[in-house]
Order: structure tokens, then C-alpha cells, then sequence
């Protein structure tokens, strides 16, 4: 799967030299915090600062770059994440990827790859996600799902189920969310739900963001993927 996607982002950054228009379809910067619940774990948090831009080549292919760094107070250490993906828009507002990233912390690294798929019927948009970790030659798995309902032009209302199953090791984080449009272009965003895992209880966490949008898409097509962006407030 790797080398496929990166023949194919090779592919469509060669596709200009052919004279087919590239173009920004879309970007997005967000600042957002997240912390368990509980009064004896507030200080288990993570505060990202990510953004991510999106080129079209032709109706149907783009290729969309993230990064992003967290600040993990619970260990005072801060991470950081890069993801490439291949685009594939399909008729009808849907779209299937392939993706590729690394995590970086504390010294270490998680490399992953994965396919995703995203859309919108009516009021409703999903998105789904696939990836496969691989830290030092212990390899994992992770599921993650999530919806929203456009109650308005302003309000959104949602949920997210994500599991990862790693080697003796398995976490789910489940959780509802909301986003509220100060204006066309700027989200204020909040998320409240539980985390748990061997070894350890159920935890509540809450989460609250911003983030801005730019371009005739309104965005990006896909959301941040890789180990750090999993973990709510760890």
C-alpha cells in the first residue's frame, strides 16, 4: 500500500507538466485542547495546533497534506505528526483514500498507513477510517468512525467510535460532538465521551477547538489520522 500511494501523489504531482490545472481546493487551520474528566487526572491534557491543505488535479484527484503538534502535559512532552493522502472523489459528494504518516515523541516514532472513505447524504456526513501502526516492529490496528447531523446552517451534532487493537493492548474512545459556526468560515467545536482500555477504568474526557476553513470546498476532504490524534487528552 505504501509504495502505491506514493506512486500515486507522484503521479499527480506530475500531472501538471501534462497540462492538466492544479489548484488549492481547500485548507484549514485548528487549535484545539482536550483533558480527562476526572479531578485527579486534569492534568492528563493535550493541547494541538495542526492545519492541512488540499490540491485538486482535476475533478476527480487530489492529494491532501497534514501536520500538526501536540503538547502532552502528563508527560510534558510534545509530539508531533505529519499524514499524506491520495484522493479519489467519487460521484455524488463521496470520496475514498489511501493515506501514509509518521508520529514523533519522546524519541520514538509510529509510521501508519490506511484507506479512508467520507461523504454527505443530505444532512448527514460521515467519515471512516482504516490504519495500520507499525512502532519499532509492534504493529496495531485502528477502526474510527464518525457522523454529523447539520441541524441548521449553524449547529452541527454528532458522534465518534474509535478502537485500536494493538499486540496485548486494546483501546476504544467513544464520544459525542458538536460544532457551532461563528461564521461561514470559523468552527467552534466540543467533544464529550469516554475512554478506556486494558488496565485501566472507563475515563470521561472533554474537548473544545477552533478552527477556520478556507477555499470553495469549505475544508479539507479528510480529518487527522495516527496514534496521537487518537488519544483524548493522553
Amino acid at each position: 500500500m505504501q509504495k502505491l500511494l506514493l506512486l500515486s501523489i507522484g503521479a499527480a504531482l506530475a500531472l501538471p507538466q501534462t497540462g492538466l490545472a492544479t489548484e488549492v481546493t481547500g485548507a484549514e487551520i485548528g487549535l484545539s485542547y482536550s483533558t480527562l474528566a476526572d479531578g485527579n487526572a486534569r492534568d492528563v491534557n493535550k493541547t494541538t495546533l495542526g492545519g492541512a491543505i488540499e490540491l485538486g488535479f482535476g475533478p476527480q484527484f487530489s492529494v491532501q497534506g497534514d501536520i500538526a503538534t501536540r503538547y502532552f502535559d502528563g508527560i510534558d512532552e510534545t509530539g508531533k505528526n505529519a499524514t499524506a493522502h491520495a484522493i479519489y472523489h467519487l460521484p455524488g459528494d463521496m470520496a475514498v483514500g489511501a493515506f501514509i504518516g509518521k508520529d514523533w515523541l519522546d524519541g520514538q516514532s509510529v509510521e501508519y498507513t490506511g484507506l479512508e472513505t467520507a461523504g454527505a447524504m443530505g444532512q448527514i456526513s460521515y467519515e471512516a477510517a482504516f490504519t495500520h501502526m507499525d512502532a519499532d516492529g509492534a504493529h496495531g490496528n485502528q477502526l474510527g468512525l464518525q457522523a454529523n447531523y447539520a441541524l441548521n446552517p449553524q449547529l452541527d451534532l454528532g458522534g465518534r467510535f474509535d478502537t485500536l487493537h494493538a499486540e496485548g493492548d486494546d483501546m476504544s474512545r467513544l464520544s459525542a460532538t458538536a460544532g457551532y459556526r461563528i461564521n461561514p468560515g470559523t468552527m467552534l467545536t466540543g467533544e464529550l465521551g469516554f475512554v478506556d482500555g486494558d488496565g485501566m477504568d472507563a475515563e470521561s474526557f472533554v474537548g473544545i477547538g477552533l478552527k477556520a476553513t478556507f477555499g470553495a470546498t469549505g475544508g479539507v476532504t479528510f480529518g487527522g489520522r495516527g496514534l496521537q490524534e487518537f488519544l483524548p487528552g493522553l
